[in-house]
């Protein structure tokens, strides 16, 4: 049986440049600095997660695309605790250390989860069990954080990134598993079951669970 969840609004997810161009998320290329715009992925990801929460949470927000420039500036200020190393932010750990951080600093009531695909496939967990990770988060309003450390098979991924889950549709039985990403500005639609089953390397995933 086929099943579909996504995020309430992907329009709470625009960003919207001087020149009227919509994005979906925003783009590690917006850093300033060469460093940052090659190590950048993760840190971006946290921002548009963040930025989509903090919309999702004022009652008063009428859903049109953000200024690219207020994007670019929480970029920034996220840096500054979700801060790659010289190898990135290579696991969910990673990511997660400076963005609970992040959250109590600025008093957001989320918590974190971490959903780890280790490279021994044997270890890993059921993709049954992948997919209710995801299907959870979404279910409740909250992006994923998505990190393919091998894209496998999957052509339409990149090695050693992350990218925001925004949706899935998806078989209960595990067979079949698309996910709705955003990247670089983009929304396009990944084979997830196909990146699970060839990652040479694994990955992971973070989400966002909103605290009582």
């Amino acid at each position: 049986m086929a099943h579909s969840v996504s995020v309430k609004n992907l329009k709470r997810f625009e960003i919207i440049d001087e020149s009227g161009v919509l994005f979906c998320g925003g783009w590690q290329e917006w850093y300033k600095t060469i460093w940052k715009r090659y190590t950048g992925c993760g840190p971006t990801v946290i921002t548009g997660i963040i930025h989509y929460l903090r919309r999702t949470d004022d009652i008063s927000d009428q859903c049109l695309p953000s200024p690219k420039c207020e994007f670019e500036a929480l970029m920034d200020e996220v840096w500054r605790f979700v801060t790659p190393t010289v190898r990135g932010l290579p696991s969910a750990s990673a990511l997660t250390k400076g963005a609970r951080v992040y959250l109590d600093v600025n008093g957001l009531p989320y918590t974190l989860e971490e959903l780890d695909i280790p490279k021994n496939k044997r270890l890993r967990p059921e993709f049954s069990e992948v997919v209710t990770f995801i299907a959870k988060a979404l279910a409740a309003d909250t992006p994923v954080a998505f990190l393919s450390l091998d894209k496998g098979e999957e052509e339409r991924l990149d090695s050693w990134h992350w990218v925001t889950i925004l949706t899935l549709d998806y078989e209960a039985d595990g067979s079949r598993a698309e996910a709705g990403v955003a990247d670089e500005g983009r929304f396009f639609e990944v084979d997830l079951r196909k990146w699970y089953d060839t990652t040479p390397l694994g990955g992971g995933f973070v989400r966002f669970t909103k605290s009582d």
